[in-house]
């Protein structure tokens, strides 16, 4: 889009950063990310705010948010640590009951089903940021998990309570606390709860899970060493890696002022390292005949089972967590859980409000439809008036060359409320005409932009697309363009948001969107949707559509770039990339935008584009995808 009634300075940089800490009770209570009513706003209050309040209130809602995305990959977690729980205390059982081949070998691929869960669980708790989360507040406030929990030390631990030299009581003791401090919390209402809650409320989640952790480390470290079997480098190794454990977690937990979640994170990946070695040795002991199985049972099963354990279900996914990074994989979750899209409307609908509570000041330019100057001469002729020097003062403003179907005037009076204000712009050599400009708007929160973007989204398929129709100019726009869009379904997502100038060449845009389609259906096999500017904006509404813009841009997986000549001089091309660079890094954003040069001079505007605006700065377009 090309053609702006308003002329914007400077673009918005980055948002404050609010350090908010709220319980997950809380986050139960808001509910205005969740329905259309929760977004009824007062516009009476929303206008009384300030622009510094309005950034203040809508960090604070984002990191609301971002805590909704820590809770959701955490459930993926936790529901990954249930079914490994679970699956753990069936094969406990099973081992002990059922004997012969084919039961060893299913009840060895379900042992291993729960250690890959186990692992992904610990993987996935410890890709939410440490500063953002209290594992601590996040357990105590589901019961229910700690009763879950539990059956994994009582299942394992009970089974070993008596085993020589060293028997896992200790482990049992942590089932039976995390057990009971489930129920005491699920019941509330009697004395006898409440009591025990008190007393149980103050043993840590972390302390007991160290706990457990030393205990199964140490029980079966030492009951390992004390078998009477050839062989002792096995036995020396996993005693060191043991020590090892125990002693870094000793250093961690006399560090009173190491966070409960880090403590966490530590203690997991340590025992389950030495979970892997143990497995290790076992596989190696079994294949060099140092280790008698149990009678009955086979060894070419068991030494097969170990290994899977020490490298496939336990090693990789914590080597491919620490390799690929943490923070890219919690992204990539929040991705698939559709959270970051969410989060993505909301930055498109803050951005509009920004756009919409734009403020009118005297002396700038301000730019007028034909229809427009031509409407008010007939309903004030008195207003025309004689005056020739209005012509220089708009060429000294800046962005004042010509646009197509607009006439440049300045802003020469505004009223108190600045729903109103008077625009002088030059008929002719000699004639200048005052316009009374009703904004004919209240600036509203954005929410109810964000509500008004998608209650309004609307695509335009390839198949009505053709040169024909790209050949009218955007400010031409009639019904018929608008008839050729269609409301976009639930849940669809439009495929690219076209950022143009309609002053470009129409045949080198459609030759381009032509290389951009066939790139698409030979990728995806369909053809692609496209977000463009007067298919999808009704032209009797213009200015709500206009205003609710942003959120059209981060409606759409990518930005599709037709820069030709006069792309990088348009105010609302500059503002489409602005909406998409505002919330993200240049390294994400680059991902999301596809540039298609019309020519060579393009590109080189495009790339000084920032250069020439601010000096100061300079924009990277190295890593855009560049079709020519």
């Amino acid at each position: 889009m090309e053609a702006s009634p308003v002329t914007m300075e400077g673009s918005m940089e980055g948002s404050p950063r609010s350090a908010v800490v709220f319980e997950e009770e809380d986050l139960d209570k808001i509910t205005y990310l969740r329905g259309p009513a929760a977004t009824a706003v007062s516009e009476a209050s929303s206008s009384t705010k300030s622009e510094r309040e309005k950034v203040e209130e809508f960090a604070i809602r984002r990191a609301i948010e971002k805590l909704r995305v820590f809770y959701s990959v955490l459930q993926v977690g936790m529901i990954c640590l249930i079914g490994g729980v679970l699956l753990t205390a069936l094969t406990e059982i099973l081992w002990r009951l059922i004997p012969g081949p084919v039961a060893e070998g299913v009840i060895s691929g379900l042992a291993a089903l729960a250690w890959l869960l186990t692992s992904l669980t610990v993987v996935f708790v410890s890709l939410c940021p440490q500063d953002e989360l209290d594992i601590e507040k996040f357990v105590a406030a589901r019961p229910g998990l700690t009763a879950k929990f539990a059956l994994l030390p009582l299942t394992t631990g009970a089974l070993r309570v008596l085993e020589f030299p060293f028997p896992r009581w200790i482990s049992f003791v942590v089932g039976i606390a995390w057990l009971l401090q489930g129920c005491a919390s699920c019941c509330n209402g009697r004395a006898l709860c409440k009591r025990l809650r008190r007393s149980l409320g103050r043993l840590s989640f972390v302390n007991l899970m160290e706990l457990w952790f030393l205990d199964v480390i140490l029980a079966s470290t030492v009951n390992e060493c004390a078998l009477d079997e050839p062989g002792i480098w096995t036995s020396v190794w996993l005693s060191f890696h043991a020590a090892v454990v125990i002693i870094v977690d000793l250093w961690l937990w006399c560090r009173h002022k190491m966070r409960n979640t880090t403590r966490f994170y530590a203690a997991c990946y340590l025992t389950l390292s030495w979970n892997s070695s143990f497995f290790a040795c076992r596989a190696i002991d079994l294949g060099l005949g140092h280790k008698e199985w149990e009678e009955g049972r086979r060894e070419d099963i068991a030494i097969v089972a170990a290994i899977g354990f020490a490298i496939l279900m336990i090693l990789c996914p914590i080597l491919f967590a620490i390799l690929v990074g943490q923070r890219r994989l919690f992204h990539k979750l929040a991705s698939w859980l559709d959270h970051s899209r969410g989060r993505r409307l909301q930055d498109g609908a803050f951005m509009a409000m920004l756009l919409d509570s734009y403020v009118v000041e005297v002396g700038q330019p301000w730019w007028l439809t034909h229809q427009e100057i031509q409407e008010a001469a007939a309903a004030h002729p008195e207003q025309v008036q004689a005056k020739e020097d209005i012509a220089s003062q708009i060429a000294g403003l800046p962005d004042h060359k010509p646009r197509p179907g607009f006439v440049a005037g300045i802003v020469i009076a505004a009223s108190e409320d600045l729903q109103s204000f008077s625009v002088e712009c030059q008929l002719d050599n000699h004639t200048a005409q005052i316009v009374q400009v009703d904004r004919g708007q209240e600036v509203l929160p954005w929410p109810v932009l964000l509500q008004m973007g998608r209650k309004g989204l609307r695509c335009v398929e390839w198949a009505a697309l053709s040169l024909q129709v790209m050949r009218t100019n955007g400010t031409n726009a009639t019904g018929d363009d608008f008839a050729l869009s269609r409301p976009v379904g639930r849940g669809e997502i439009i495929d690219f948001f076209v950022s143009h100038s309609w002053s470009d060449n129409p045949a080198q845009k459609w030759s381009a969107l032509q290389l951009a389609v066939e790139t698409f259906y030979e990728k995806h096999g369909r053809y692609p949707t496209f977000w463009i500017d007067k298919f999808c904006i009704n032209q009797n509404e213009i200015a709500d559509g206009l205003r609710v813009l942003p959120v059209n841009v981060m409606s759409c997986r990518k930005m599709l770039c037709l820069s030709g000549n006069t792309y990088h001089a348009r105010l609302w091309c500059a503002w489409e990339l602005c909406v998409l660079l505002s919330f993200m890094s240049m390294e994400m954003a680059l991902k999301q935008i596809i540039v298609l040069p019309l020519c060579e001079s393009a590109l080189m505007a495009l790339t000084a584009f920032e250069t020439v605006q601010r000096p100061a700065a300079t924009i990277r377009t190295k890593s855009v995808d560049c079709v020519e």
